[in-house]
């Protein structure tokens, strides 16, 4: 399977808060204790986070203080749309690409997230992309869980203005 995965859910949030919280609170919600590179050497990351510019980079912080980069933003723009390499515990030239867009709903925003670009890793492409299905399912439900419990300045969906 190397065709690209594709993730929908609805949050309870506007764009621009479910934006932040996938950004900038990625501490909060990512899953480390299973899915980070400190989990697979037996840790627990201090921390996770996205610098939040084009070309800024993500960044997991071991407890030791080791710095694991997982990938590169590509596309920043704030509330509406975000795109990264991705290659957690590989290297660069292993990277694959997810774009995640917020789109604003009646109930809150649709967060769509793609993760393609799994021909790069050849021979390995259909199990990695395999494994990033149920992946993505375990992430992004903890990120709806957070997004139920998210505090922020007009965070609560009350209607897009559009």
């Amino acid at each position: 399977m190397n065709d690209p995965i594709h993730k929908i859910v609805d949050v309870p949030l506007t764009p621009e808060a479910a934006f932040t919280l996938f950004t900038d609170g990625i501490d909060t919600w990512w899953p480390g204790t299973t899915h980070s590179v400190t989990a697979g050497k037996g840790d627990i990351p201090r921390n996770i986070r996205i610098e939040p510019h084009k070309g800024g980079k993500i960044i997991e912080t071991a407890p030791d203080g080791t710095e694991y980069i997982w990938g590169e933003v590509i596309a920043y723009d704030q509330g509406a749309y975000l795109s990264f390499t991705w290659h957690p515990g590989k290297t660069e030239a292993e990277a694959t690409v997810v774009s995640v867009s917020f789109k604003c709903t009646k109930d809150g925003t649709q967060v769509d997230l793609t993760h393609g670009g799994f021909d790069i890793l050849g021979p390995l492409a259909d199990a990695v992309s395999t494994s990033y299905v149920t992946g993505w399912d375990l992430v992004l439900g903890c990120f709806c869980g957070a997004s139920v419990t998210f505090v922020g300045a007009k965070s609560k969906h009350d209607g897009c203005i559009s």
